[in-house]
């Protein structure tokens, strides 16, 4: 019987299981293809919980069955991808409700759209900062559930450090609210005797049990979304619990988020961008330790074979910016204040400071000119594909993380290693963090394309490991990196990972397979064996 057999009298919403429908929800924006059985687009929060409870029915008397969320189909890592049942939160959870201009948040659905959140907030000067590059494409969903970040992260860091609270259906069937709780509210939620009280209770048993170990094993990298963030419920004080925390980055492994609630900055008023010349890797870590210093609000990098690119496909902005040609990489820090003055004041220290030290330096007062360099960096993973003439540009080695005063030594032996397997690409980044977004061509119809995609990156994850990173930045496991978290974590802190899936999800009903319960080898068989990206 089919999952559409088994679920139909428990939907009142659109249930889809055409061949065209099932075809548009195998893939996202990762290199796999993975076919679901249904799609459900839940008409409302009761429909929502009664999906999930008949799966959780299902489920416990031996049926194969399970629920994956999907918001906009953006995910890099193949997080939103399953043989059961996608739930579409797009479709009737993508409200933007109430927005508080005197606390700076907004309420919004799991399924709004980033852009659609932006309008109303920009409207009243205020900004939800952990965008990513593809804003206009986006749901709020993806962000949350891949702890998403961008452009502003140097300054404002990730989604998990601007969700206040979310909405969430757990394994019960019931919906729940998870926020900051001061520490006697969360020795109130331990005292229920009820499936919320059983929660708070089992994990922060957990992390108490494991304090020790969690501290060994916490990255030592300003971002990260791999594996499960335990190390944020609590404050750095130990006065505030949240297990929102907990849902940012979980990839929809431990209940369905149905909303959130978000905190606001004001917009900055005032912008001024500076550019620097990297002609040599050796250099770099000097460059980004005086840039970091004076506080931009973003820094960027696009290396050589970016800009190769951006002569061909964009000619008049690579004219503009001819401060990369035949250099190595060029970094753009952007400041940002609320006045000119202060804007302008920052940006010309850090210019004199570097032309002291004496590096090519250049001070951007053209808009135009400014909107070059930021054009370049953000169509660098579009360019290569639209370069891949018999190949494809293959996202998987494109979320790694390193501490900044490695960061030149990590890249020079990261090419050493590309330079084993002849390939074409470009990295680029939101350098000051420390990330790099490193994508290569591969020929996808070539024999053995996944296993080399596979070793290549088993090579990737380890180097960056050994420099004490982390392999996923902003685009999180999914089916990609989940086979590699107990390479990066260890034994001890994957059986805490389980612990805590077991917790939220005892019968494993919550998007399995990914986070913990991958499988290698179903990874290689499901990577799409096509060198044209499917758009979704």
């Amino acid at each position: 019987m089919s999952s559409k057999q088994l679920i139909q009298d428990a939907v009142r919403g659109e249930i889809l299981d055409d061949d065209l429908t099932r075809k548009k929800y195998s893939t996202d924006a990762s290199i796999f293809e993975v076919t679901p059985d249904v799609i459900v687009k839940p008409k409302d929060l009761e429909d929502l919980k009664s999906v999930v409870r008949r799966v959780a029915q299902l489920k416990s008397e031996g049926q194969n069955i399970s629920i994956t969320p999907r918001a906009a189909g953006t995910c890099m890592s193949g997080g939103s991808l399953t043989e059961s049942i996608v739930l579409d939160m797009t479709a009737h959870f993508g409200g933007i409700h109430e927005l508080d201009q005197t606390h700076k948040r907004i309420s919004v659905g799991i399924g709004a759209y980033y852009r659609d959140i932006e309008h109303k907030t920009l409207a009243h000067g205020l900004l939800f900062p952990p965008y990513t590059s593809s804003k206009d494409l986006c749901a709020i969903g993806g962000m949350i559930g891949n702890n998403a970040s961008g452009e502003k992260s140097l300054r404002y860091g990730a989604t998990t450090n601007w969700v206040r609270s979310v909405h969430v259906v757990l394994g019960d069937g019931n919906e729940y609210e998870f926020g900051p709780l001061t520490v006697n509210q969360l020795e109130h939620k331990k005292s229920l005797q009820t499936h919320e009280g059983y929660i708070y209770r089992e994990v922060t048993k957990l992390l108490d049990d494991n304090n020790q170990l969690l501290e060994h094993a916490r990255p030592q990298v300003r971002k990260n979304a791999a594996g499960y963030a335990l190390w944020r419920l609590w404050n750095k004080q130990r006065t505030e619990f949240n297990m929102a925390k907990l849902f940012v980055g979980s990839q929809g492994t431990l209940g369905v988020a149905t909303g959130a609630v978000l905190n606001l900055i004001e917009a900055p008023k005032s912008t001024r961008m500076i550019v620097v010349v990297i002609d040599s890797l050796s250099h770099l870590a000097e460059a980004l330790k005086i840039i970091l210093a004076k506080r931009p609000e973003g820094l960027e990098v696009y290396d050589k074979h970016t800009y190769e690119l951006a002569k061909l496909y964009y000619p008049e902005d690579a004219a503009r910016t001819s401060m990369s040609e035949g250099n190595e990489m060029v970094l753009f820090a952007q400041f940002a204040e609320h006045t000119e003055d202060q804007t302008d004041h920052n940006a010309k220290i850090c210019l004199n400071v570097l032309s002291q030290k004496g590096f090519t330096v250049k001070y951007i007062d053209s808009e135009e000119e400014a909107g070059s360099y930021w054009k370049i960096r953000r169509a660098s993973y579009g360019m290569l594909k639209d370069h891949a003439h018999g190949a494809r540009a293959v996202p998987f080695i494109e979320d790694t993380i390193v501490d900044t005063e490695h960061y030149g030594e990590f890249v020079a032996s990261l090419e050493a290693i590309l330079s084993d397997y002849d390939m074409t690409y470009t990295y680029a980044g939101h350098i000051g963090d420390g990330s790099i977004r490193l994508i290569p061509l591969v020929d996808m119809q070539a024999e053995g394309a996944a296993e080399k995609i596979f070793d290549l990156g088993r090579r990737v994850y380890d180097l960056t490991f050994a420099f004490g990173g982390s392999m996923s930045v902003d685009h999180n496991d999914g089916l990609i990196r989940s086979p590699f978290l107990e390479t990066m974590y260890g034994s001890d802190i994957m059986r805490l990972f389980e612990k805590i899936k077991q917790i939220f999800d005892p019968l494993n009903i919550f998007n399995p397979g990914k986070k913990v319960g991958s499988n290698l080898h179903y990874s290689i068989a499901h990577v799409s064996k096509t060198n044209n990206p499917v758009v979704t």
